[in-house]
């Protein structure tokens, strides 16, 4: 068969594989919209363009990870919308092989961090076998948050995004629709909160939110926790990047107040995990850069920004800064739960080093599988989460994952050559240091938009740390 039947028949087996996958989501979901008539033309017209544009569906998805809670709070409706994301990146595969077969760079997915993701998804699959998972509809839904979009994710960033371009663009609808988070919490918090948005606090998330009669700030993000650490994110990156002295002093002012800005908007979240965002993402930033005139200043901030919540009693009056200082009081009633309930964790997993199966906790085990230990056990971090479903097994090799990631990047960092995007990759890698830690208390790193803003800065951080420096000079210079 020459390579252009060959190329033929792999791109009609892969519409075909399409356009059979769309019709099974249609009658097993009853997508209204996907099955009526009327969308058949922008379906068509998504398609073509997603073929054509690689990295259009990437970009949606960046988009769908920020405007998805709003849809789910203002347009209150059966239909899984978190599944939307599922398709288009499933369908930007497809496109991606059908367009380059049989010719496509595959040998970019043997990078490190691809490879390890590859890994923990294997692991994920295992868990289907665990004899004490009691559902497999379980185990899909809550697997696709911790394993399935990561792989994916990074199957499109390594096949098609292939230059520093890229990253401008992406960071500017990061930023833009932070600001827009910023402001709609700011608007929560003097304002109060919109009709959908009381009703949303009604059904149960008062229960959460509203704290001795003060709303914990939540913008339009799924709720404050996620805000309070996607505000300590980007706040950590513009405080970085505000130090690049090549910058202009108005672009350098600018970005220092938007840090500002969002780390107010960490502080009205009234998340103090949060705060485990930009204090650890500092450190991290001290140890990428090596400088003692920076490290040593850095660190006596740091110790005097701790000393101010753990050893004053400044500011007790304002409600939000305490509630941060409650996060360093060791006595504090919402920490001796977590330790007794992690106690428990640990006696109930003694004989049970795979773990109860993957979505036996939370939720996705009250929906399907009440009643069970699991199922009643409410994890309060993402790592305690995955030490209760994939086991102490899971548990390791996951931190061990991400925690390898983070150690790789700092030989790297401190191999590669000044460079005017070096401190770009800093600040991102910086901020994923922050993340890594917030997940001891919340699960940040599988909540939208993190997650996918994670990815994807993890993605150009590497990409930048590993671009030859010569060649980088070269085509400064050309």
């Amino acid at each position: 068969m020459d390579r252009t039947l060959k190329s033929t028949v792999l791109s009609i087996g892969g519409l075909l594989l399409i356009t059979g996958l769309l019709g099974y989501l249609v009658s097993q979901f009853e997508f209204a919209a996907i099955g009526s008539i009327l969308s058949i033309p922008v379906l068509i017209a998504y398609l073509y363009l997603s073929y054509k544009y690689e990295k259009l569906g990437l970009y949606l998805v960046l988009i769908l990870s920020f405007v998805l809670p709003i849809f789910g709070r203002y347009i209150p409706s059966s239909l899984p919308y978190g599944l939307s994301v599922d398709i288009i990146l499933i369908i930007s595969i497809l496109l991606l092989f059908i367009k380059h077969s049989p010719n496509v760079k595959t040998e970019r997915l043997k990078h490190p961090i691809f490879l390890l993701m590859l890994i923990w998804m294997l692991y994920i699959l295992f868990q289907m076998l665990n004899p004490l998972a009691h559902s497999l509809a379980a185990w899909f839904y809550s697997m696709r948050g911790i394993a399935l979009y990561q792989t994916l994710i990074f199957i499109i960033l390594f096949l098609t995004f292939d230059s520093k371009k890229d990253l401008k663009p992406f960071f500017m609808i990061w930023l833009g629709f932070s600001i827009l988070g910023l402001f709609w919490g700011i608007k929560q918090q003097m304002l109060g909160v919109s009709a959908a948005e009381q009703r949303w606090l009604d059904e149960g998330g008062a229960i959460t939110h509203v704290l001795f009669g003060k709303l914990r700030v939540f913008s339009y993000y799924y709720d404050a926790g996620t805000f309070g650490a996607a505000m300590g994110q980007i706040s950590l990156i513009c405080g970085i990047l505000a130090t690049d002295k090549n910058l202009v002093i108005a672009r350098r002012i600018l970005l220092l107040i938007l840090c500002l800005l969002f780390f107010y908007g960490l502080m009205i979240s009234g998340t103090r995990g949060a705060l485990a965002v930009p204090g650890a993402g500092a450190i991290a930033y001290l140890i990428y850069t090596k400088n003692i005139r920076i490290l040593v200043p850095g660190i006596i901030v740091l110790a005097l920004a701790f000393s101010f919540l753990k050893f004053t009693n400044i500011g007790q009056s304002n409600y939000e800064i305490n509630r941060l200082r409650t996060a360093l009081d060791p006595n504090d009633a919402s920490l001796q739960v977590r330790i007794r309930n992690r106690a428990r964790l640990t006696e109930y997993l003694k004989d049970k080093p795979f773990g109860g199966g993957i979505g036996t906790t939370g939720n996705w085990g009250n929906r399907f599988s009440p009643g069970t230990w699991l199922a009643e056990f409410e994890p309060d971090g993402l790592y305690t989460r995955i030490r209760a479903e994939g086991g102490i097994v899971g548990r390791n090799l996951y931190v061990g994952i991400w925690l390898y990631i983070f150690i790789w990047s700092i030989r790297l960092v401190w191999k590669k050559q000044y460079s005017k995007d070096k401190l770009i990759a800093i600040a991102f890698l910086s901020g994923y240091a922050g993340i890594l830690l917030a997940n001891y208390g919340n699960s940040v790193l599988t909540q939208f938009p993190i997650s996918i803003t994670t990815f994807m800065s993890l993605f150009f951080a590497f990409s930048i740390l590993q671009t030859d420096d010569q060649a980088e000079a070269t085509e400064e210079v050309n």
